[in-house]
């Protein structure tokens, strides 16, 4: 059996992250690792929570707060799994979604990434309705979450998350990072990730409008190779979107319904 890494950044989630374990400890497939990357965590739920989970064999590795790309890359530059899964602290995954998954990876070589569908949970409780997942729609926007799978050769070969991405969606330009090797994505057509969508996330700080265009910038220039292939109707498109965020943020403004960061 092919060993998996669960590599769980940790920032003051305490209260969640236990749910989040608890959901891979259930996993059908049994030959894994978790590793809590604990990125400077101060709150007095935390640290409680982290010895508890350490006494019981989870390995953790504290960090000074540095971002969830340090955090990732020094969780999975310390594993010892073959294959990679991404999870947030106060996300959860189905009990067949790693064996599932490990069984897609081992039997095509070609594929880089695997990812499934998912549900929103707790502020919203709903399917998340994501697009699929090719090349144009892929340099559009993100439409896969961080809770997928790679091989840790992978994320040798590009290099690990960007730490310049830190206003959000590193996951976005890991997966064109991986993408633009030539690799192929996946998606099993079931739910089996479950994503807390919380007030005040990071998504949802990364879709003010200030960071959204930072974002999308550094996202076009990090990847000018596959941009340039589509580079007319992808800067169209981009161009729509971007106005039609700005647009649908003031609006929300204006009903009391965001704030300016």
């Amino acid at each position: 059996m092919k060993k998996v890494s669960v590599i769980i950044p940790c920032y003051n989630q305490g209260k969640y992250l236990e749910e989040a374990i608890n959901s891979v400890l259930c996993s059908h497939y049994k030959s894994f690792e978790i590793i809590i990357v604990n990125d400077g965590s101060d709150d007095e739920i935390t640290k409680p929570v982290l010895n508890k989970l350490e006494n019981k064999g989870i390995t953790i590795i504290n960090i000074e707060n540095s971002g969830v790309c340090t955090a990732r890359n020094t969780g999975i530059k310390s594993c010892n799994g073959e294959y990679i899964l991404t999870l947030d602290a106060d996300d959860k995954i189905a009990p067949d979604y790693i064996e599932k998954a490990v069984k897609i990876l081992d039997e095509n070589d070609d594929i880089g990434i695997v990812y499934c569908k998912a549900q929103f949970f707790d502020a919203v409780n709903k399917p998340v309705d994501l697009k699929p997942a090719t090349i144009y729609n892929m340099l559009v926007q993100n439409r896969i979450f961080s809770a997928s799978f790679f091989r840790k050769s992978t994320f040798t070969e590009v290099g690990g998350f960007n730490p310049d991405l830190e206003l959000g969606c590193e996951d976005w330009d890991f997966w064109l990072s991986i993408i633009e090797t030539g690799a192929k994505v996946f998606q099993i057509p079931e739910i089996l990730f479950f994503w807390r969508k919380a007030e005040n996330s990071r998504t949802q700080k990364a879709l003010n409008p200030s960071n959204y265009l930072q974002i999308r910038l550094k996202m076009i220039e990090h990847h000018k190779k596959l941009y340039n292939k589509f580079r007319l109707i992808i800067y169209i498109h981009l161009c729509f979107m971007i106005a039609k965020n700005y647009i649908s943020y003031y609006l929300k403004m204006i009903k009391g319904g965001a704030k300016w960061t």
